[in-house]
């Protein structure tokens, strides 16, 4: 291995092959050059946005950026984005594929991507053989995302309003039915407030006992206070009770409706997204230079193992 490893051997051994190791670089070159043109690698443009999550609230120790970039790179917004731009077309997979969801979504996941950045905001990039098409897939995903947490929010207070909605109906049929006795007993027995009456007939009574006027009507009054008075402010406690929930439930059926039909942005566009004048993919430069190195350096250990075992053969 000594032998092997001889400057001078070295030397001489490339000096020899330089027209091989020459012919190889070139045509790895040559080759690189033509693998990476348009005609073989279809040229890929690049578009990236960055969003903010606002409006938005979180449901575990996840931030406010970490739910976004779940809900923005959900499965249900990946194949809303796929139908949308016919991507298996695009992509050239076929949905009679048995495996076409798995082919596509490893195929979108190739050309999208979705990261959190060190300033909460969520990056998206989109990898696509038409400039503006790429753009537009990241504008839809934002607007996806909006729309996603639009539906999320409308379930969530549409149900708080439903509940509230029943809620109240059976608190008014509960309000119908004491309001009903009440006014049952109104008619019956003329009681309208049962300790305002209360009041009003014992001192009637007295005046007309101590003036020797008639005292009758008191009477009569003050006996269906005795006898039904109490049932009578019972039941309008609880009417009073009843109307205060009533008025509650109301309350959250109207904030439900509203929270549930409102329209609003769950995002901030930090970075718009725009059609590229550059391709991204493939970077030319970089697999020419990458193969000329592997060229170069796979021909020099070659000549050089080839003079190497050709002095052991000789040396024998």
């Amino acid at each position: 291995m000594e032998n092997f490893f001889n400057n001078e051997k070295i030397f001489r051994s490339l000096w020899k092959w330089k027209i091989h190791i020459t012919i190889v670089v070139f045509a790895a070159i040559l080759l690189s050059v033509i693998i990476t043109s348009p005609f073989i690698i279809k040229p890929k443009f690049k578009s990236t946005g960055k969003v903010y999550p606002v409006n938005t609230m979180t449901y575990s120790e996840e931030s406010e950026s970490e739910q976004m970039l779940e809900d923005i790179r959900s499965v249900d917004n990946k194949f809303r984005l796929i139908d949308a731009f016919h991507l298996d077309k695009v992509y050239m997979i076929s949905k009679s594929d048995p495996l076409y969801k798995t082919y596509m979504l490893a195929e979108f996941d190739k050309n999208v991507s979705f990261k959190k950045t060190e300033f909460e905001t969520i990056e998206i990039k989109v990898l696509d053989e038409s400039p503006q098409r790429a753009s537009d897939m990241v504008d839809s995903l934002i607007l996806y995302f909006d729309q996603l947490l639009q539906r999320q929010f409308a379930i969530k207070y549409l149900e708080v309003a439903e509940i509230a909605k029943k809620d109240l109906q059976n608190k008014n049929r509960e309000i119908d039915s004491v309001q009903a006795v009440l006014s049952d007993l109104s008619k019956k027995y003329g009681i309208l407030d049962y300790d305002t009456q209360v009041k009003a007939a014992t001192e009637g009574l007295m005046n007309a006992a101590a003036l020797k006027g008639d005292t009758k009507p008191s009477k009569e009054l003050l006996d269906n206070l005795k006898e039904n008075g109490i049932e009578f402010k019972r039941l309008s406690s609880q009417l009073h009770s009843f109307q205060r929930v009533a008025d509650s439930l109301k309350i959250q059926y109207d904030f439900g409706i509203s929270q549930g039909m409102k329209k609003i942005t769950y995002s901030i566009v930090v970075e718009r997204p725009f059609p590229a004048d550059k391709k991204s993919y493939p970077v030319r430069w970089l697999i020419v230079m990458l193969s000329t190195i592997a060229a170069l350096a796979a021909s020099v250990i070659t000549v050089l193992m080839i003079d190497f075992y050709r002095e052991r053969i000789a040396a024998k």
